[in-house]
């Protein structure tokens, strides 16, 4: 199974968007990679650190939607590869969690091996 089909199957099994929806919502204002070893779905959004939440306004934080790899692929570090510029803050939720883990930017490229 390529990522982009194993994306597919996780989103059917735990989403009420439909699957081509977010990935056409993520062409249009955001991020879609795919790789024969990753699948990304990204966009940019506003982080609150104090209140720990998101919010309108300008773009501080990117927000991994969805993710899956093959094999000993990272998708945390293609994603930081990837990704359009750099921002504050980099989030996501593991395997269906509401709780979003955020990380500042600089720090978690130290960590992935970037810059």
């Amino acid at each position: 199974m390529t990522p982009w089909q194993r994306a597919k199957q996780w989103w059917d099994e735990h989403a009420t968007q439909d699957f081509w929806e977010a990935v056409g919502e993520h062409l249009s204002a955001g991020l879609v990679h795919a790789t024969p070893q990753v699948f990304l779905l990204a966009a940019e959004t506003r982080w609150n650190a104090e209140e720990r939440q998101f919010e309108a306004g300008e773009p501080n934080c990117w927000f991994v939607r969805l993710a899956a790899s093959v094999g000993h692929a990272n998708p945390v570090g293609e994603f930081m590869r990837v990704a359009t510029r750099p921002q504050q803050y980099a989030a996501w939720c593991r395997r269906g969690s509401f709780e979003p883990r955020v990380y500042e930017w600089n720090k978690l490229m130290k960590k992935v091996g970037g810059q």
